[in-house]
């Protein structure tokens, strides 16, 4: 996996996240948000990858939450949190490149696959929850497909800012998003050509469990005595 780590600190004195990391794969697809926190005892630094609230709670009621983007294996974990936290040192110690932490010799856009689930409920635009997943070493999730004014189109994972636009809406800030028009299209394109063969095959398997309900009706039917 080739990518670059560049780091921006906060200057908040009594802040337990000591900077966020912004991470571009292959040069086409950035993720942003990802944290270096200070641990609780004071000794040492963790990695936090950017997450979003559920709608459930613990055993001692508190708010659950679910990673936006993750590492899959152990490897890559230790792999790329590793490289986070040393480039925040290199960023600490003045040393870090302009074009930030470089890992990996390849070039080239990562290769990728996606899941994507069909969904539906009344009153959403939401047609489909899907992920990401890069070379098989790390997940991309809370991507939809939403139905829109000139049909389905792909909404990455973004987070609501705490400035408001000029019209005074909800500003929303993405969190990871293709950074080229090619790659852009080849991973929204493969996202979309997947939830449609989803979503036929949901059509034609409904069709099928109508039509296996109804051969026994009609079988009963024909076994009807004749009046």
């Amino acid at each position: 996996m080739n990518y670059k780590i560049r780091i921006s600190e906060v200057n908040k004195e009594h802040s337990k996240a000591k900077a966020y990391a912004t991470v571009v794969f292959g040069d086409s697809l950035v993720v942003r948000n990802i944290a270096i926190v200070e641990k609780k005892d004071g000794q040492g630094m963790f990695v936090s990858m950017p997450s979003q609230r559920t709608s459930e709670v613990d055993e001692y009621n508190n708010p659950v939450y679910k990673d936006i983007v993750n590492p899959i294996t152990s490897e890559f974990q230790q792999e790329f949190s590793g490289a986070i936290l040393e480039a925040y040192e290199q960023k600490k110690a003045g040393t870090l490149d302009k074009d930030g932490l470089v890992v990996g010799d390849g070039e080239g856009a990562p290769e990728f696959s996606v899941s994507v689930t069909p969904y539906e409920r009344e009153g959403s635009n939401i047609r489909g929850l899907a992920s990401i997943y890069l070379e098989d070493s790390f997940v991309i999730n809370s991507v939809s497909i939403v139905n829109g004014r000139n049909g389905e189109f792909v909404s990455m994972p973004a987070y609501k800012a705490s400035t408001k636009a000029k019209a005074g809406e909800s500003l929303y800030r993405d969190i990871v998003y293709p950074i080229t028009k090619e790659f852009r299209e080849q991973l929204h394109g493969e996202l979309l050509n997947v939830y449609h063969e989803k979503k036929e095959q949901q059509v034609k398997e409904a069709k099928e469990n109508v039509g296996a309900q109804d051969k026994p009706k009609q079988k009963a039917r024909e076994n009807l005595p004749f009046r």
